[in-house]
C-alpha cells in the first residue's frame, strides 16, 4: 500500500539511511584494505583464518548497505509499511546473525586469538532487528485488517 508520508520525516530516515549504507560500505573497504596490507607482511599459518574473518565482516557490510538502499528507495517513493520492506528488514538481521554465527564458529574452531565480542554482537544485533521485522509484519497485517474494516 502507497502512502503519502510526511515530507520531513522522508528526509530525516533518508539522511539516516544514507548515513548508515555509507558507513557500513567505508567498514567493508577498509576490512579490505587491512587484509590486503597484512597480505603482504604476515606469513604466519593463522593468516587465512583472519583475512576470511575480515572477509566475511566486509560482505555482510556491503550486503546491508545494499538493502539499506533499497530500504531507503522505497521510503522515498512511499512504500513504508509494506511487506518488501519487512522482508527487507528480515534479510538485514539474518544475515547479520548468519554473519555472526560462521564468525563465531571460525574463532572457536581456529586457532585465532581474537575476541568473539564482536561476533557476539552482531548476533544479538540480528536477532534484534529480526524481531522488529517481525514486529513490522504485524503492524502490516493490522493495517490490512483496518483498511477492510473501513
Amino acid at each position: 500500500m502507497t502512502t503519502k508520508p510526511d515530507k520531513q520525516l522522508v528526509q530525516y530516515c533518508e539522511v539516516l539511511m544514507v548515513l548508515s549504507a555509507f558507513s557500513a560500505t567505508s567498514f567493508g573497504i577498509s576490512n579490505i584494505l587491512t587484509i590486503c596490507y597484512e597480505l603482504g607482511k604476515d606469513a604466519s599459518d593463522t593468516f587465512i583464518w583472519f583475512a576470511l574473518v575480515q572477509g566475511i565482516k566486509a560482505y555482510t557490510m556491503f550486503f546491508i548497505a545494499a538493502l539499506i538502499y533499497f530500504l531507503a528507495r522505497n521510503v522515498r517513493k512511499g512504500i513504508v509499511f509494506s511487506p518488501i520492506n519487512q522482508r527487507i528488514l528480515f534479510a538485514i538481521g539474518g544475515s547479520t546473525v548468519i554473519s555472526g554465527a560462521i564468525i563465531n564458529a571460525i574463532i572457536n574452531c581456529s586457532s585465532l586469538e581474537m575476541p568473539t565480542d564482536t561476533s557476539l554482537l552482531l548476533i544479538i544485533i540480528g536477532l534484534f532487528i529480526v524481531l522488529v521485522s517481525l514486529m513490522f509484519k504485524i503492524g502490516i497485517r493490522m493495517q490490512e485488517e483496518q483498511d477492510l474494516t473501513v
